[in-house]
């Protein structure tokens, strides 16, 4: 007998019949990893009077950051915020969408004007202050409305040719505000919250024939905090740069939360009628299945388990 328990199939088996002996009672869940996995993406560009030439390479790389979301099939929102959080609009998105999905009918385009954002910013970079104004109250549920979802990934990143400086903006340290609220992004989620950097190389800074840029040292630190990409602004390349960033924001769910908690650890796991006695783990508290790599795009997927007796 095939009943809904939780929004996903469920089907009962009973052994037996005799009634005197209880016996034990089996679910198997079925779910259909998505075909549209989501990401939103939020970056953050330096505007201060050096960021010119990087800013017009960076929308020259955009076309193929596009191309790369689009060929994974992703449900993306991408949204630009600047650097300067002194003047009024900080960390409020720029441009017009200024939220871009793939309903945009030129996303690349639309994208390549939003990160232009100029250089007439102020001269403190505070790309740590922009990305907690970006997310927080009151302009995540006001300005920014509707850009950061709740069954979505997130992927943050900076382009900078200096160091991030937000100290006076926040009144503690940056890189651990930084690091605490994309941990808690990652909870809420219970999705990657990843921040990736296009900075000057740390620790010595970097030329190249874009320009000059400072060591990004407070960027380099959420990144590795968070598994992201630091790559440097001084490329000669910044399309491959851009690539690579794309890349890294498919996120396909690996977590498949189950209805009720198996009563024992016999738990049987399928993809695509295929049984796997390895590459997942059970957790138990909310219970669910973690598989330690993601399927793939509209897997179907089983899970069957006894459930508690009752008493």
């Amino acid at each position: 007998m095939l009943l809904p328990f939780g929004g996903c199939n469920i089907e009962t088996f009973v052994r037996g019949q005799d009634p005197p002996v209880q016996e034990p009672v089996y679910v198997t869940e079925s779910f259909t990893q998505v075909p549209l996995p989501k990401v939103d993406l939020l970056w953050i560009v330096d505007n201060t009077g050096s960021m010119a030439e990087e800013q017009s390479a960076l929308a020259d790389a955009f076309p193929g950051f596009v191309d790369t979301l689009e060929d994974a099939e992703l449900g993306y929102h991408l949204g630009v915020v600047t650097t300067d959080v002194e003047t009024d609009g900080a960390g409020v998105l720029q441009g017009d969408p200024w939220i871009i999905t793939p309903a945009a009918t030129d996303p690349a385009c639309a994208f390549a004007s939003a990160v232009s954002v100029g250089t007439g910013g102020l001269g403190t970079e505070a790309g740590l202050a922009a990305l907690i104004l970006a997310l927080e109250e009151p302009n995540r549920s006001g300005a920014n409305r509707g850009f950061r979802r709740p069954d979505a990934a997130l992927h943050v990143v900076v382009v900078s040719d200096d160091d991030d400086d937000s100290w006076d903006a926040l009144g503690a340290d940056p890189v651990l505000e930084a690091i605490a609220l994309l941990d808690d992004e990652a909870r809420r989620t219970r999705l990657p919250a990843v921040f990736s950097a296009v900075v000057g190389d740390p620790g010595t800074g970097c030329r190249g024939a874009l320009g000059d840029a400072g060591p990004g040292d407070a960027y380099a630190r959420v990144v590795e905090a968070t598994d992201g990409v630091l790559a440097s602004i001084c490329s000669a390349d910044l399309s491959a740069v851009a690539e690579q960033l794309a890349a890294l924001s498919v996120h396909y769910p690996a977590r498949f939360a189950l209805s009720a908690e198996p009563w024992t650890d016999a738990v049987r796991v399928s993809v695509d009628g295929d049984r796997l006695d390895d590459g997942w783990t059970l957790e138990r508290d909310p219970p669910a299945v973690v598989f330690d790599a993601p399927p793939a795009a509209r897997a179907g997927i089983e899970v069957r388990y006894q459930l508690e007796p009752e008493p």
